[in-house]
């Protein structure tokens, strides 16, 4: 794999132009809207490409790795969705620290599933296009759950702890001194499901929904092909789970997991000096999606 990333110094795309990105509602059974950006090529579409976030409150059309990884799919029709309670053009620089209340107040993981649940049924029934899944971080957390329910031509996983649950990744990340506090905010928000209360930037109903979630379990339900991407120099996503997955997968003879770890990479597929090669990576990965191979 290291010899494959360091040949691709240059991928020659023909690029087909592209319309303005077009902005739709789709409405939740409560009468609210979802906020969707469709971004589809002026000719024929290859299939949809479900774009999903990472953590964070930032405007999907303001990310700039989402800007990234699209544009390695240049003729599919890409689709994001912004998070509840974000606005499409909300004056949001940080995106944690800059929450608007009506997001922190709503958003969880669960209920960022049926936001897209409704999307992809609702855009399903107007066309019948292949579907390729893209997260990164907890948004690879989501199109893990989405794989197992909607059979995509590829699901595509970048720098997300799919082997450990939610909460074990966290405290894996945190230094031993801050287990504790840890330990005692995951306690209190399993005691108040439903509570307003923050605890380390997120509602007590957000990390009662979150704690047990685990990525491989959706994972290891699903039959379509996946690419795990990780890098070496992560400290938000443990290595070491990317390893687990891959082993789940080996363990269960199953072979629609295909893994690449870059030693060198950090959680945003930087380099020690800083430099991105993201772009490089999503570009590999969109050849891989074209024609998924077994992983075994």
């Amino acid at each position: 794999m290291k010899g494959l990333l360091a040949g691709l110094t240059f991928l020659a795309l023909a690029i087909p132009a592209h319309a303005e990105a077009e902005l739709r509602q789709i409405p939740r059974p409560d009468g609210s809207r979802i906020d969707v950006w469709i971004d589809a090529p002026e000719g024929a579409s290859r299939g949809l490409l479900l774009l999903a976030q990472g953590s964070g409150c930032l405007p999907a059309r303001e990310n700039a790795n989402l800007a990234t990884i699209r544009r390695a799919f240049p003729g599919h029709t890409a689709v994001t969705v912004e998070k509840i309670g974000v606005a499409p053009h909300a004056d949001i620089t940080h995106g944690y620290t800059d929450c608007p209340s009506a997001f922190s107040s709503a958003y969880t993981l669960s209920q960022r599933l049926d936001d897209y649940r409704i999307v992809l049924d609702t855009l399903s029934a107007d066309n019948d296009e292949d579907l390729v899944l893209f997260g990164g971080s907890e948004g690879g957390l989501a199109v893990a759950a989405l794989a197992a329910e909607y059979d995509p031509q590829a699901t595509i996983i970048l720098s997300s702890a799919m082997a450990m649950s939610f909460g074990e990744m966290v405290r894996a990340t945190v230094p031993p001194e801050g287990h504790a506090t840890i330990d005692a905010g995951f306690a209190a928000a399993r005691a108040d499901p439903e509570g307003d209360t923050l605890f380390a930037g997120s509602t007590h109903r957000f990390w009662a929904d979150i704690l047990d979630f685990r990525g491989l379990d959706h994972m290891l339900r699903a039959t379509s092909p996946f690419l795990l991407i990780q890098g070496g120099r992560d400290p938000s996503s443990p290595l070491a789970s990317a390893r687990l997955t891959a082993d789940a997968f080996a363990e269960k003879g199953l072979c629609n997991l295909t893994y690449w770890e870059f030693p060198a990479l950090d959680h945003g597929m930087a380099a020690p000096d800083g430099a991105s090669r993201l772009a490089d990576i999503a570009a590999l990965a969109a050849s891989w999606a074209a024609a998924p191979v077994a992983g075994c």
